[in-house]
């Protein structure tokens, strides 16, 4: 793991061809994290909201870290991505690494809100993860169009570390599992309209919480505008229909807060498309 003492052997560190996907935003932290993570596309800096959550956090807390996209999923602590490497130790979930940061190295990006706001914030993060995520799920997952779109970029992905014949039982395993957890999850159960109706009134209730502010708890980014920006974003940018997706786009604030997060956050490196 790399350390620095200052901000000029980060500067130096980063011209060096050795050194890949080496991300810095004015970092606040001498210690290197590896951030385990899916790659970008489709104009995203992941194509998975968790991972893309992590990141932009990363950045707005000014953590230094480094991007690693080829790894085994074996060594992921809760079995799912994305995780982290933090002083020699693997750690998993993004909203645990969160307050991981916030606890040992005094990072919250909450500190000036209220108990008041802390608490709306919470709520709209855990309708977020808990719910919103499944309408992504059933987007990717369940829409045959859709499905085959996202089904060959899981396999571009798996072909990078296993032989594209071996692909097939894995991506099915993956199909399989997601229908499985959304059945659980209860989002599953319901049909294609049930859950659009579900997932509008949710971005619904996140546009008209926005209104015309810049950010979600107002002239400064936080916690939740970094979770708002990843799930958002993975609704509007895939090249995916759907009536959630045609909803999302109409909603204008919402919009242009992705475009905001994305120019302030992520304007140093160019995403895939």
């Amino acid at each position: 793991m790399l350390k620095f003492s200052n901000q000029a052997e980060v500067v130096a560190a980063i011209a060096q061809p050795n050194i890949k996907n080496l991300y810095i935003h004015l970092a606040r932290l001498t210690l290197m994290i590896t951030l385990y993570t899916t790659p970008p596309l489709w104009g995203l800096p992941s194509l998975t909201p968790a991972c893309m959550k992590l990141e932009t956090w990363l950045r707005m807390a000014k953590v230094l870290y480094k991007i690693d996209t080829e790894f085994d999923m074996t060594l992921a602590p809760k079995g799912k991505i994305p995780f982290i490497e933090y002083k020699g130790k693997l750690i998993g979930d993004s909203t645990l690494i969160i307050e991981m940061f916030k606890q040992k190295e005094g990072i919250d990006l909450d500190q000036e809100l209220t108990p008041t706001e802390r608490a709306i914030s919470l709520a709209f993060r855990r309708m977020i993860k808990e719910n919103i995520y499944w309408g992504l799920v059933h987007i990717r997952y369940n829409i045959e169009k859709n499905w085959r779109v996202y089904r060959d970029v899981l396999g571009t992905m798996l072909s990078m570390e296993t032989p594209v014949p071996e692909n097939e039982p894995m991506i099915e395993s993956i199909f399989q599992t997601a229908q499985t957890q959304m059945y659980n999850h209860g989002m599953g159960r319901h049909n294609d309209q049930e859950i659009s109706q579900l997932i509008t009134a949710d971005f619904q209730a996140l546009s008209d919480f926005l209104g015309d502010k810049p950010f979600f708890m107002g002239d400064k980014p936080t916690t939740l505008d970094a979770t708002a920006y990843a799930y958002i974003g993975n609704c509007i940018k895939p090249p995916l229909g759907h009536p959630i997706v045609d909803y999302v786009l109409k909603l204008d604030n919402l919009c242009q807060h992705c475009e905001r997060m994305t120019e302030q956050f992520f304007s140093d490196i160019k995403l895939c498309h």
